[in-house]
């Protein structure tokens, strides 16, 4: 008997492409999601210590200078967490396209490798019955051999 051949070989095999590089762009983007989380903690650290310190400096004597120094830095650093917070936004966005994508393209793979199996399946029962219907042939062929002899 031939041996197996999936048709839909190349399909497969292309979509299991396919899955592996959608795969790593969604590791990619996890990984500038935590880069993202990383920078908006660090702002955020570093913008209440900067509201500590003019606390600090409001309960000494401090000049209207260094007090607008510390508004015009503590809303840098609020626009900056702003735009660390929409860049997250962004990314979780990104994130979600990218999660069903792989689940899309999971469940094509997942059909092509069943149809492979059932076919494969399918496969081994025909060539059982093509190896029965020989050794039955054969049987029939030794029993008119033996009765002629």
């Amino acid at each position: 008997m031939k041996k197996f051949e999936f048709q839909l070989e190349k399909l497969l095999s292309y979509k299991g492409q396919m899955l592996d590089s959608e795969m790593m762009t969604l590791a990619v983007l996890n990984n500038q999601l935590s880069e993202e989380q990383h920078k908006l903690r660090m702002l955020q650290t570093e913008l209440e210590q900067c509201r500590k310190e003019f606390e600090e400096k409001m309960l000494e004597k401090t000049t209207p200078a260094t007090c607008r120094m510390y508004i015009y830095y503590s809303e840098h650093l609020k626009e900056r967490i702003l735009y660390v917070q929409k860049t997250i936004e962004s990314i979780k966005a990104q994130l979600d396209r990218q999660i069903e994508l792989i689940k899309k393209l999971k469940l094509e793979t997942k059909s092509l490798e069943k149809l492979k199996t059932s076919r494969y399946d399918e496969y081994k029962k025909e060539d059982l019955k093509a190896a029965e219907k020989q050794l039955e042939e054969f049987v029939s062929t030794v029993k008119v051999i033996q009765k002629s002899i």
